[in-house]
């Protein structure tokens, strides 16, 4: 068990070192160059990729080499670079520490007679704060290290202890946890979330598709191990940082160095699906010089696996910390950090409508029509991966003069985001890139057949920002006074490729007979027809920019009774987006706003506060529709009221608050306008042939409808409560509830006036306890139980019948249960846990149930099991 547990360790550090050269960009003028369609060189050869270096024992797939990818790409030098200095400088943190062993700390200096001001720090928030889920202070709420109770916002702080109890890989895994987020389109299946569903993620019934990194844009999932804790800032807030949806925003806080300890943990986990994992997070601290130096790296390595046929996937995390203080008031930090993660396209169902009841709406799986197929069965061949590749390098500098604290960053990022490389069928309901492959369940020479095309879709991103903070601390009187002030400047290059077989006279397909348990074999290379698309939405670009000015104050006064915060920021968007790689003049987008926030805490008790808040919100809508036409920015403005608490004892706190939140502009769907698919309907049927016809209906149930339009007006209004609660210093409950009714109230188009987005489900709850044995016989063990659910969720609206009628997916529950035991082993602090997902085995939904009739709608969905899955993970401090 050790020599094992000790390999698996060291070959994920090796493979978490041995870093792999990246596949992107480097430079804005090489992006550009790397958009261009060219012509594959003859003596270009082909470079294979070199694979992350897994754990002991685990399957090794055969290389793939550029030529799988887009053509239009082959010669192109992608020029990033991984993390090549992690191994080695974290190497040389570790020898320098020899001798002090990774669990202990810094020895603390003497303590002085007299009662020493002990002065927090102001853009950061230490984890140390934090007392298992209860965190007392908040950095996204100000820009600054605040008391949550005295900010007159809702926030609610996922701390590390309720990630590391829920065994939580994502920050997307979180937002069951707070009644105010759905996140709607999630795949329940796997813990590898590749990207948040697009448009499917609603934050007080808002929509909205990105968050916050340590006050930075952030697209992407991250992987929790570099995460110190998650804030929920809830409403508008671009008062603070510019640009931001009105529903509010989620940060990230950043794992840093923690200077004066040296510590190490690792951990390894496998579940009863066959996932396993393995984690490292070490911490050096030392001197240098006359200053202090720091070190820490976290890395993370997956092999994911869930019940489904072929779903065998990979995370690769790795995040380097540097920080050096030469001076005691001056901090330099520096932060590198990768991440790779990829998943099967084509793990879904494929469904089709109710024959001889057109019209009704019914969506039939296969299964359904062929009993002997499970339901884990896909015809994925396991090599087509949507796949999401990241690296982020980022500087800072703070230094204190005074009274006033000074920072500056420097950011440099970049994504690649593969929704589809290789073979793969169109209507299966898990693709990235489906929509574009072609083929689908249909019918050739008699037979029912699984028949995939072949395509390529990609989405990448670079972006660099600078900017910089101050802030001001000032007693007046028997006042305290906290000035903040700073600016930000982003810009980014964006572009999507795609390559698909679409227009050639006879596509070649690869056909599968619709059966169980057979081989899915397919080529890497593909077929002769394969070309990139440079018109419609095949090929897109934009140059996007925004800069913003912003200053805030915070009052204290009445002996901290009084709480005021007023903030102001001054924003300046520009958006260039190109329709198609035919364009040459963009559609230039530029808007300016001064964004206000103003809001007071009044103490009534010492145990009870009441607050109110006006705060504005403005975005950049990033929805276009489908042939690519894009929207005004989203104005938001917000009123809220409400009151925190927290008694004396500490052991009750939280927040209720009431909320209403206009929003102006961006987009919004219409379930009866044309769209691309539409258009693609139309044709197969004018072709008429019995090969178009099966395409046809191959690929859709129905006539599809619906696509985003400029949006009117709409409002968001509800209450909620959030509470952690504290009986004994065992136990733990924390819990969250929110009533959002959110809808249309201005529209184009009047039908959808009244009408809300699809996901939306109007009460969600959870709920989260841990009690920790601390005597007796079960000293050292840990046992906890997670709820969250709510009421029915919105599918989709359908015309039937004249008029837009709502469908719905039944309420859920959903539990998760997690027990533990801390022990010592080999002298170390050691910690085994078991999680239990699904605990009550909560089925997934998908399609409509026929009904028979024509005119009777489809409003039931097929019922999908949803297997319970056991986790066990072994820790160690090293």
């Amino acid at each position: 068990m050790r020599l094992r547990l000790r390999a698996l360790l060291y070959r994920l550090s090796a493979g978490l070192y041995r870093l792999r050269a990246r596949r992107f960009c480097g430079h804005p003028r090489q992006l550009w160059e790397c958009a261009r369609p060219r012509k594959p060189s003859a003596d270009a050869a082909p470079s294979p990729r070199r694979s992350f270096c897994p754990p002991m024992g685990a399957p090794r797939r055969p290389a793939k080499t550029q030529n799988h990818m887009n053509p239009a790409l082959q010669n192109c030098q992608f020029t990033g670079r991984r993390l090549r200095l992690a191994g080695p400088v974290l190497c040389a943190a570790l020898l320098a520490s020899a001798g002090q062993g990774f669990a202990q700390t810094a020895p603390a200096a003497p303590a002085s007679e007299e009662t020493e001001v002990v002065k927090l720090p102001t853009f950061s928030v230490s984890t140390e704060r934090d007392y298992g889920y209860r965190a007392s202070n908040s950095i996204a709420g100000s820009r600054t290290n605040t008391p949550i109770k005295d900010l007159p916002v809702n926030i609610q702080v996922f701390t590390k202890d309720l990630m590391d109890d829920l065994g939580l890989m994502t920050q997307v895994d979180l937002e069951a946890y707070n009644g105010s987020l759905v996140n709607g389109g999630s795949d329940r299946n796997s813990n590898n979330s590749i990207q948040q569903a697009y448009n499917a993620f609603l934050f007080r019934g808002f929509q909205q598709n990105w968050g916050l990194r340590d006050g930075l844009r952030e697209y992407d999932p991250v992987d929790l191990q570099g995460i110190a804790r998650v804030e929920v800032v809830k409403g508008p807030v671009a008062a603070l940082y510019g640009l931001t949806y009105p529903g509010g925003v989620m940060q990230n806080i950043t794992k840093s160095v923690e200077m004066g300890k040296t510590f190490g943990r690792a951990n390894v986990s496998i579940d009863s699906e066959g996932e396993y994992r393995a984690a490292l997070d070490a911490n050096y601290s030392g001197k240098l010089n006359e200053g202090e130096f720091g070190a820490r790296f976290n890395g993370a390595y997956t092999q994911s696996k869930d019940q489904r046929a072929h779903s065998e996937g990979k995370v690769e995390y790795s995040q380097l910390n540097l920080a050096w203080k030469p001076l005691a008031s001056t901090t330099i930090e520096f932060l590198m950090e990768h991440g790779y993660r990829e998943k099967p396209n084509g793990l879904g169902f494929f469904s089709r409508g109710e024959t001889g009841a057109a019209g009704n709406f019914a969506d039939i799986p296969l299964q359904i029509f062929h009993p002997d197929i499970p339901w884990e069965w896909n015809w994925s061949d396991g090599a087509n991966m949507r796949s999401l590749e990241t690296n982020l390098y980022r500087g800072k500098i703070t230094h204190t003069i005074g009274d006033l604290d000074l920072q500056a960053h420097w950011q440099y990022s970049d994504r690649q985001q593969i929704d589809g490389n290789g073979w793969d069928a169109s209507g299966n309901s898990q693709s990235g890139d489906g929509w574009e492959a072609g083929g689908g369940w249909t019918t050739y020479a008699g037979q029912e057949v699984i028949e995939m095309g072949y395509s390529y879709r990609d989405w990448s991103n670079q972006m660099h920002t600078y900017g910089f903070t101050g802030v001001y601390k000032l007693d007046v009187a028997e006042t305290k006074h906290t000035f903040a002030f700073g600016a930000n400047a982003w810009a980014e290059k964006f572009v999507s490729r795609s390559s698909t077989q679409a227009g050639a006279a006879n596509p070649i397909r690869l056909r599968f007979p619709v059966k169980s348990g057979i081989p899915i074999n397919t080529s890497y290379a593909p077929p002769p027809d394969f070309h990139p698309v440079t018109d419609g939405n095949g090929y897109t670009h934009e140059n996007n920019s925004n800069d913003y000015y912003f200053a805030n104050w915070q009052m204290s006064a009445f002996n901290n009774r009084l709480n005021t915060n007023v903030s102001v920021n001054r924003t300046n968007v520009k958006l260039m987006q190109w329709a198609n790689g035919q364009a040459t003049t963009p559609g230039v987008t530029k808007q300016s706003k001064t964004s206000p926030m103003v809001g007071a805490v009044y103490k009534v008790t010492d145990a009870v506060s009441v607050f109110g808040l006006y705060s504005t919100s403005l975005f950049p809508d990033s929805g276009k529709d489908s042939r690519g036409g894009q929207f005004t920015p989203q104005v938001g403005k917000g009123l809220e009221f409400g009151a925190k608490f927290e008694t004396a004892d500490g052991k009750l706190s939280g927040t209720v608050t009431y909320f209403s939140i206009l929003r102006e502009g961006g987009s919004q769907n219409d379930p009866n306008k044309n769209n691309v698919n539409t258009d693609e309907y139309d044709r197969l049927t004018a072709l008429g042939t019995p090969a178009a016809l099966a395409q046809r209906d191959a690929q859709w149930s129905s006539r599809p409808l619906g696509d985003l339009i400029q949006g009117g007006e709409q409002e968001g209004k509800g209450f909620e409560v959030d509470v952690v609660y504290q009986p004994t210093k065992n136990w733990q409950v924390v819990g969250s509830f929110a009533n959002v009714d959110h809808e249309f109230t201005k529209s184009a188009v009047a039908a959808t006036i009244g009408q809300t987005y699809p996901q939306a489900i109007k009460t969600r709850y959870s709920l989260l306890t841990r009690y920790t044995f601390t005597e007796g016989e079960a000293k050292g063990a840990f046992v906890g139980l997670g709820l969250s659910g709510g009421s029915k969720a919105l599918m989709d609206y359908v015309n039937f019948g004249g008029k837009d009628v709502a469908r719905f997916e039944p309420a859920r529950l959903n539990a998760d249960l997690f027990a533990g035991y801390k022990f010592k082993f080999l002298g170390r602090d050691s910690w085994v846990q078991l999680n239990v997902k699904n605990l009550t085995e909560e089925d997934n939904y998908f399609g409509w149930k026929a009904t028979g009739s024509a005119t009777k709608l489809a409003t039931e969905r097929y019922e999908v099991p949803l297997p319970r899955v056991y986790r066990l993970t072994f820790g160690i401090d090293l």
